[in-house]
């Protein structure tokens, strides 16, 4: 099964340089930070979405050689930068699966994406996804059947709400850790940092 990650980092934020994607994390910016955890993902390629301020993510990151999509389209929701990273996997005309993440979303590592391929290459659904303590979450992975769904959506409809709506497509894997934290506001990453 060949697979492909797909990094969702459109998000402007509040107070972050314009776009989450350039709020510090560390040495460094915090898609390079998430990125390096992408990178050590299971995954034949990376395929990475911009949408606020993408020229300054590419000025100011080093994104290395994933493959990178601008959303012209972003502010319109999650939605079209879905459809935006799927039509980009659908056009290389290679890939069996999706690990569907996102650029503000940290610590996500590698051997939670191996046991959610794992899980769907053996239950047969459309899609598989993480049962944190408490919570669902991402990262999670979309076979080919659903991508045709996935280009349907519009606005802030978003790929976990389609699959709470058809739980019959979704297989869950428990995980007994907290779902990994979403970025929003620099008080998001402080708040990070007091936890880690």
């Amino acid at each position: 099964m060949a697979v492909a990650g797909l990094l969702i980092s459109t998000q402007p934020g509040e107070g972050c340089g314009g776009a989450v994607a350039l709020a510090r994390w560390g040495a460094s910016t915090l898609i390079e930070y998430v990125l390096s955890q992408v990178r050590a993902w299971p995954v034949d390629r990376v395929v990475v979405v911009l949408g606020a301020a993408a020229e300054q993510v590419l000025e100011r990151a080093d994104l290395g050689d994933v493959t990178v999509v601008i959303d012209p389209e972003w502010e319109e929701g999650v939605a079209a930068s879905l459809r935006a990273g799927v039509d980009t996997i659908m056009r290389l005309g290679e890939f069996d699966a999706i690990v569907v993440g996102y650029g503000d979303q940290l610590h996500n590592p590698p051997e939670v994406v191996s046991q959610l391929l794992e899980s769907h290459r053996s239950s047969g659904k459309l899609a598989t996804v993480p049962k944190y303590r408490y919570a669902g979450g991402a990262p999670c992975v979309v076979g080919e059947g659903l991508w045709s769904r996935l280009m349907g959506l519009e606005g802030e409809a978003t790929l976990e709400q389609l699959l709470q709506a058809h739980p019959d497509w979704v297989d869950e894997v428990w995980f007994d850790r907290l779902p990994p934290h979403r970025i929003v506001t620099p008080d998001d990453l402080l708040d990070v940092r007091r936890r880690t």
